[in-house]
C-alpha cells in the first residue's frame, strides 16, 4: 500500500505516465506494467489506484481534457475583453507550432496551472486514438460528448457576454461556440499531418480570424 498522503502525487504520475505510454504504444498495447516502469514505481502501486487499465485509460482521458479548462480558466481574467477571451481559449489549445517541443505531459495542476504542458503533437495523437475507440465504446462516447458539451457551453458564456458588450443581437453563441470548437479541433488534427495553410508556418490564424469576425 502506498504511503499516507501519497494519494494525489502518486495518482498525478500514474496518469501522466500512462498518457505518455498511450503516446509512444497506442492505447491497446500499453500495460500496467509499462506505466508503472515510466512513473518509476511498482505495478502495484499502479493497480492500487486504477483497478483496470480501463478505468486507467478513462480517468486519463478525463484529467488532460480537464487540464485544458484549468488552464484556460487560469488565463482569462475579469479585465479582458470578451475577444480577448476567446483568443485566450485559442492560444491555449493551440500553442504556435513554433513553441512545440517534445516535452513530457503534465495534466496534473499540483505544482500551478502554470506547470500543466500540453503538447500538441501528442495531444492529437492521444484524442485520435480517443475518438477511434468512442466509436466501439458507448460509454466512452457519451463521457467525451458531455466533456464537448460542457467546452461549448463555456465557449458560449464568452460569446453571449461579447454580445452585450459589442450588442450584436443577431449572433447565435450557441452555434458560434459549436463552430469554433470545430474549428480548434480540426485545426489540431490537421497538425498531426503537418497540413498547414500555403505559405504558412502555423494555422491557428484560421480560428483567430473567425473570432475577429465574430462580433464585427
Amino acid at each position: 500500500m502506498p504511503k499516507l498522503g501519497m494519494e494525489p502525487l502518486r495518482r498525478a504520475e500514474a496518469i501522466n505516465a500512462a498518457l505518455e505510454c498511450f503516446c509512444i504504444y497506442g492505447i491497446e498495447k500499453t500495460t500496467l506494467d509499462m506505466v508503472a516502469e515510466k512513473a518509476g514505481f511498482s505495478k502495484g502501486v499502479v493497480a492500487y489506484y486504477f483497478k483496470s487499465k480501463r478505468q486507467l485509460m478513462l480517468d486519463c482521458m478525463m484529467a488532460f481534457l480537464k487540464s485544458y479548462q484549468r488552464k484556460i480558466s487560469s488565463v482569462i481574467t475579469q479585465d479582458m475583453t470578451p475577444e480577448e477571451m476567446l483568443k485566450k481559449v485559442v492560444e491555449v489549445s493551440l500553442p504556435p507550432v513554433s513553441d512545440e517541443r517534445d516535452e513530457p505531459l503534465n495534466v496534473s495542476e499540483l505544482d500551478g496551472h502554470e506547470k500543466i504542458c500540453l503538447p500538441q503533437s501528442k495531444i492529437a495523437r492521444l484524442f485520435g486514438q480517443y475518438i477511434a475507440k468512442a466509436a466501439l465504446d458507448a460509454e466512452l462516447k457519451e463521457t467525451m460528448k458531455n466533456v464537448y458539451i460542457n467546452d461549448v457551453a463555456g465557449i458560449a458564456e464568452l460569446i453571449r457576454y461579447g454580445k452585450k458588450v459589442y450588442h450584436v443581437n443577431e449572433l447565435d453563441e450557441e452555434m458560434a461556440a459549436y463552430t469554433l470548437m470545430a474549428l480548434i479541433y480540426g485545426l489540431s488534427y490537421f497538425r498531426i499531418t503537418g497540413f498547414l495553410p500555403p505559405g504558412k508556418e502555423d494555422n491557428r490564424a484560421a480560428a483567430i480570424q473567425f473570432i475577429d469576425e465574430l462580433f464585427n
